[in-house]
């Protein structure tokens, strides 16, 4: 063999080692072949088995929600199902992974049927978020501008604001009132107000002690107006409607006049307010009711009147949760409320001061107030001290474009009502404080201040829904736009024009009056004399640092004429019932017309006046003045 032969069988050896290595794929085998035919014949099987359990699938059961099928299962010997007598429903059939995904996929489409109120929809002229957001921040301080400018010259003080400081003072040192707790309101207000009075360094940190409370109804008016344009920006999906919501409640002169006082009724609006947005916005989420429930149940706690709105907020609980959570829903929004409210009820017993004293129980043998007793005389009393006549004339005088707001959309959201339930929901919450202002008994022109929101509330949504027609008979949705910016255009000329007369909120002063009487008091009247004031005074009174103090003594013997009349523990034990140890008496005119009013019941302190000379008098602006009187003795005065 010669070289080039050898050379050659080489070659051919390697060549066809190189086809018999094992990482050549294209060499297969018989064994390879076979199995994978095999393989290719399975799976073809599995496939005309799965689709031969597809069409002999059955459905047992069809719901809108659901349906029931039965299972497949290849390999096995299917039996007719039997009723729950028998054997054969007693296991359930294993599902495969395949069709345990497949049923993941299709089945989970059909979800229950939910409807909610109101259906949010989109804007039709949509703004950017960001523009929204300045819009609205712009308008807010506009509000916090109008309500904060004079807020402490105008109006001049109600005497309910001195007594809630002077109650917030109370809380300051562990008591419920500065005076034995007589059950009038929740405390829960004026506990509010004691931690605020806290925060910005106490409670002269702003002039007078109801000076620094007003700066928080500052805050508050601007929380309120913020939520009254949420609520309305969510029932109408229209920014404009939002807007024009919260200029009529903002910039009405009824809600800058009353919004500026410490009232009980800026925070329960605040709250309840609150508690609405949050049940609009709960899309049937229960967490958002229970918290609902919560500030509604705040609300009550600050004003108790609100207790009278509990129908018409339960029936927007039925609205805004689905069926199958409707029940659960109403049951934990009442709960959650009554059982909160209901602490004020417990407060009394616990004190043992629940039934009156006069019913002589086996187990009440001592002289107490009574929480069942106050309410029973405060639904008695007549309107010798405010009547809806005399508030109505308030309210008309004040702002009546506002009082047309209060009725006429009212109206107008009724009949609509029974083809769009949230204008019922917004009726029926006003048509339950309208049946309080008219029920009689007391009504003091403040009183309207939560039924301003939702008058705003009622006439945006019926303005919307009025000028949503006038779009589509026009066919063109722009109308709507350009009616509401020509209606906010005549809107805040006219509120303007309202808050200079026939009083104007931004140069009166009628609050200097209480400040000059103050400093008078601390330059001119012994620390120990008993001096006999309004609710106004008592605070800056009785706590270092304040306007009549200044950093000397307090004055100890100075009270509250109500309670030197009515309470035992200042008329009978302090003055002996005798007016000659009285050295003062510092009156407003609300002060003098009760006193000569309820003769009788102020018996001591009209002695006192007959018996007194009038030393000095201030008088301000809008008719206020302080007068203030110096008993002369008849004996020496005696050591108290």
């Amino acid at each position: 063999m010669t070289a080039s032969q050898t050379t050659q069988k080489l070659e051919q050896s390697e060549h066809s080692s190189a086809e018999l290595s094992p990482s050549n794929s294209c060499i297969v085998t018989p064994t390879e072949e076979r199995t994978d035919q095999l393989q290719a014949r399975n799976a073809q099987q599995e496939t005309q088995q799965e689709r031969e359990g597809e069409d002999s699938k059955v459905t047992l059961h069809r719901h809108a929600s659901f349906f029931v099928r039965t299972v497949s299962r290849p390999g096995h010997t299917r039996r007719p199902l039997r009723k729950l007598t028998g054997d054969d429903t007693t296991v359930i059939p294993r599902v495969r992974p395949e069709q345990q995904k497949r049923i993941t996929v299709s089945e989970t489409r059909r979800m229950p049927n939910v409807t909610l109120l109101p259906s949010v929809t989109s804007m039709s002229f949509p703004l950017p978020a960001w523009l929204e957001a300045v819009i609205i921040c712009a308008v807010l301080m506009i509000v916090l501008v109008a309500h904060g400018l004079n807020m402490f010259g105008y109006p001049h003080y109600e005497q309910d604001e001195g007594t809630y400081v002077s109650a917030a003072w109370a809380i300051t040192h562990g008591w419920l009132s500065p005076y034995p707790y007589g059950y009038g309101h929740p405390p829960m207000a004026w506990v509010q107000l004691a931690g605020w009075l806290q925060l910005p360094g106490g409670f002269f940190t702003f002039g007078t002690a109801i000076k620094s409370a007003r700066v928080l109804m500052l805050l508050i008016a601007v929380a309120s107006s913020l939520l009254v344009y949420l609520l309305a920006r969510r029932v109408s999906a229209s920014c404009l409607i939002g807007v024009l919501a919260l200029v009529i409640f903002s910039f009405s002169p009824l809600s800058i006049t009353f919004q500026r006082e410490v009232l009980l009724d800026n925070f329960a609006t605040f709250w309840f307010l609150l508690a609405l947005y949050l049940l609009l916005s709960s899309n049937s989420r229960l967490l958002w009711v229970v918290t609902a429930a919560l500030c509604f149940g705040m609300a009550v706690l600050c004003k108790e009147v609100l207790l009278v709105l509990l129908p018409a907020i339960l029936y927007g609980v039925w609205l805004h949760t689905t069926p199958f959570q409707r029940s659960f829903g109403l049951i934990a929004f009442s709960y959650t409320a009554i059982a909160l409210i209901s602490g004020f009820v417990l407060l009394s017993i616990l004190k043992g001061e629940l039934l009156p004293a006069s019913w002589h129980l086996p187990w009440d043998h001592h002289a107490h107030l009574s929480l069942l007793d106050t309410y029973l005389g405060q639904v008695q009393r007549g309107q010798d001290q405010g009547s809806i006549a005399q508030a109505w004339t308030a309210w008309i005088n004040g702002d009546p474009l506002l009082m047309v707001l209060s009725i006429a959309p009212l109206v107008f959201n009724v009949l609509i009502g029974w083809w769009k339930r949230i204008h019922l929901l917004l009726a029926l919450l006003s048509i339950s404080f309208w049946v309080l202002l008219l029920r009689g008994g007391v009504i003091f022109p403040f009183y309207i201040l939560p039924l301003v929101p939702l008058t705003a509330l009622n006439a945006a949504l019926a303005f919307h829904t009025v000028t949503k027609w006038l779009g589509r008979v026009v066919r063109m949705d722009l109308v709507r736009v350009l009616l509401g910016c020509c209606v906010l255009a005549a809107l805040v000329p006219y509120e303007f024009q309202h808050e200079l007369t026939p009083f104007n909120l931004f140069t009166l002063h009628p609050i200097s009056v209480q400040t000059q009487t103050l400093i008078w008091i601390r330059t001119h009247v012994p620390r120990s004399a008993v001096v006999v004031i309004n609710p106004n005074l008592y605070t800056d009174l009785h706590e270092q640092g304040g306007e009549g103090v200044g950093q000397g003594a307090l004055y100890p013997y100075a009270h509250v004429y109500w309670n030197v009349a009515l309470d035992p523990a200042v008329r009978d034990t302090l003055l002996r019932d005798n007016w000659d140890r009285i050295d003062y008496v510092i009156a407003d005119g609300e002060m003098l017309g009760d006193i000569h009013g309820y003769k009788e019941r102020m018996k001591i302190i009209d002695q006192a006046l007959q018996h007194s000379v009038l030393v000095k008098e201030f008088i301000g602006d809008d008719y206020e003045y302080m007068a203030i009187y110096q008993v002369r003795h008849i004996h020496p005065p005696p050591t108290v």
